[in-house]
């Protein structure tokens, strides 16, 4: 571990280092600070518990119950808190660690990065605890797809660890020095938070790995809007950098109103928040690039998520506590978290469609239950379809026999569309049955009729029967069109 990022982890071993001398500074010193709004103004901070977490909590995330999770580095376990602030330790005997970062999948299975045993953890719902599979060296953040596949960014090698549902681990790609932040976006690239390099990577799903663009000094957190927006929480620099899906760079926040931010969310309004390690609050941010401070924290807040009502939770390093910022504070409303996109539908080929089946989103405490899926064809977007709840499937039409296709879904919550799932599997429709053609015409001979045929819509047939009522007499037009 290099010397400048062991100093600003480690501040038991090294004392009085900027970022962390700034934690201890009263909350009234803070909000007389210049730029700072008055106390007055703040919104509501409730400590869940004093005791919340486990020793030395650096990583957060929540279940669709409002229940928060804790990854606890200082005590190698995770702690579970209840939104009536009840709180237990889910793994006792972890075996593991120490976990520094935590994530949810859509199932409520719990996963967390392992950054001293180079592993990931698997707790269950009902608390049972295992060792996925190993990942590079030191991953420090982790995050999950919505097909069930989890990423770790890896400080100690430079690297994404990709790991499968079945628990099987490929290194993805190499990324710039010392990841400790990833993301996701919808189309299933990754992207890292580089705190050694001062850089973000993107990594396509087939591992392409290029420098998307520089940042601030030591980005240490990372996040995406619905945009495909890119935003980084910079420790040194006490900004935020947005990058765009072009890759350019423009600095949020200049004046920012905190110090070391180390956690970075993301509203449904396009607001950022983020969590203040040095100066314990949290800051918000506009998409206009106004800051203010939002409310103050326990100590040394190191990680930051939001809940589908609209309240924040920030992970608080030294005071191994967890704190809630209430929606509808003072500065402004806090806008509920994105909804989450829906898992990856499935497709059944039929003659030049497909039939699709979209998996059931869950339901956002703000913009309600889904109302619609919109369905896309990956390979040619002008194909698409509609499921209207109830309703679970619909019909993609005006596919090629000669191609195969993939398909997303989009859940449509009041005035909210999330972003696209995961692909289907891929499959190819059959060619369609040409459809009957119009009625023939005949003209009599002697003993005879020549019968012209027209063609129909649809595929061509390689020829056409012509029969005779009565007496059934046959012959044969060969091709699209003709007569016999």
């Amino acid at each position: 571990m290099n010397r400048k990022f062991e100093q600003r982890l480690v501040p038991a071993t090294v004392p009085g280092v900027r970022a962390f001398g700034l934690a201890v500074i009263a909350a009234a010193a803070l909000l007389a600070g210049a730029g700072v709004i008055p106390a007055s103004a703040l919104a509501t901070t409730i400590t869940l518990n004093t005791t919340a977490t486990g020793i030395a909590p650096t990583g957060i995330t929540i279940d669709s119950a409002g229940n928060i999770y804790t990854a606890n580095y200082g005590s190698n376990n995770v702690s579970k808190i209840t939104p009536a602030g009840v709180t237990t330790t889910l793994n006792a005997t972890f075996t593991d660690g120490p976990p520094n970062a935590i994530t949810i999948d859509s199932a409520g299975n719990i996963y967390t990065a392992n950054f001293g045993s180079n592993n990931v953890s698997k707790i269950t719902p009902s608390g049972v605890t295992t060792t996925l599979a190993a990942t590079g060296t030191n991953p420090f953040a982790i995050t999950v797809d919505s097909a069930g596949n989890i990423y770790t960014a890896n400080y100690g090698s430079n690297s994404v660890s990709k790991i499968t549902p079945a628990g099987v681990t490929t290194t993805l790609a190499a990324t710039g020095t010392n990841p400790t932040g990833i993301t996701i976006d919808s189309a299933g690239n990754i992207y890292t938070a580089n705190y050694g390099s001062n850089s973000v990577s993107k990594i396509t799903p087939s591992g392409v790995t290029t420098t998307l663009a520089a940042t601030g000094t030591a980005p240490y957190a990372i996040t995406i809007d619905s945009a495909g927006n890119i935003y980084t929480a910079n420790d040194f620099s006490d900004n935020v950098s947005k990058i765009t899906p072009a890759g350019v760079t423009t600095t949020l926040n200049t004046t920012a109103t905190g110090s070391n931010p180390r956690g970075i969310t993301i509203d449904s309004a396009g607001n950022i928040y983020t969590a203040n390690s040095g100066s314990n609050n949290v800051s918000k941010i506009t998409p206009a690039g106004v800051t203010t401070t939002l409310a103050a924290t326990g100590s040394n807040p190191r990680a930051i998520t939001i809940d589908s009502a609209g309240n924040i939770y920030t992970a608080n390093y030294f005071s191994n506590s967890v704190s809630k910022i209430s929606a509808g504070g003072g500065t402004g409303d806090i806008f509920a978290a994105p909804p989450a996109r829906p898992s990856a539908p499935t497709a059944v080929a039929g003659a030049e469609l497909a039939t699709v089946t979209v998996a059931p989103n869950a339901v956002s405490m703000r913009y309600g239950t889904p109302s619609s899926y919109t369905v896309t064809a990956i390979e040619d977007a002008s194909r698409s379809c509609v499921v209207t709840v109830p309703a679970t499937s619909c019909q993609v039409s005006g596919l090629s026999s000669a191609s195969s296709y993939t398909f997303t879904s989009r859940a449509n919550l009041n005035i909210w569309q999330t972003a696209s799932s995961a692909p289907s599997a891929a499959v190819t429709p059959t060619l369609a049955p040409p459809s009957a053609p119009p009625a023939p015409t005949a003209v009599a001979g002697d003993g005879k009729a020549t019968v012209t045929v027209a063609a129909g819509s649809g595929n061509t047939p390689a020829s056409y029967t012509v029969t005779a009522s009565p007496g059934g007499r046959t012959c044969t037009v060969t091709g699209a069109a003709g007569s016999c």
